[in-house]
């Protein structure tokens, strides 16, 4: 398993070298076209979820989405569910630019998988979902986690 964590840290050091070279060449923060792109895929949400998702405080996604907003990105409005809180969702202007940002990556990582079998391709497909809400999981897992670092000395 070894080499896979070795690889998969080299692809996640591309991934955010790819991700800033996008965001800078669009104008925006990473933050801010990390929100785009999820909001492509699941929208509407509240910004404490946008905020979980892209790594940052609440206070961070608010002056986020404030950006994003005032260039005409994405709006909030009033959740039906929760007076208290708003749903972020993106106008057109941001789900063209979101669309676009993503046909790029899709583009890019078809490129990058060359001419896999589909089969294989189906199966890492199904291994990186795996991957991906696992690691999410263990995200959530605070104890779990202080454990395991003062176990190993770290903490």
């Amino acid at each position: 398993m070894s080499e896979i964590a070795v690889r998969l840290k080299d692809v996640l050091a591309a991934s955010d070298a790819y991700r800033q070279t996008m965001a800078r060449l669009v104008g925006l923060g990473v933050p801010e076209t990390t929100i785009l792109v999820h909001l492509l895929h699941e929208s509407p949400r509240t910004p404490s979820f946008l905020a979980r998702r892209v790594g940052v405080t609440p206070a961070s996604v608010t002056a986020q989405l404030d950006r994003l907003e005032l260039a005409g990105y994405v709006v909030r409005r009033s959740n039906p569910r929760d007076r208290r809180s708003v749903l972020v969702d993106l106008t057109d202007r941001g789900h063209d630019l979101a669309a676009r940002l993503f046909a790029l990556f899709d583009r890019d990582v078809a490129i990058g998988i060359g001419e896999a079998d589909p089969a294989t391709t189906a199966e890492l497909g199904r291994i990186l979902e795996h991957l991906s809400r696992r690691l999410d999981e263990r995200a959530r897992d605070t104890q779990g986690i202080a454990a395991d670092l003062e176990e190993s000395g770290l903490r």
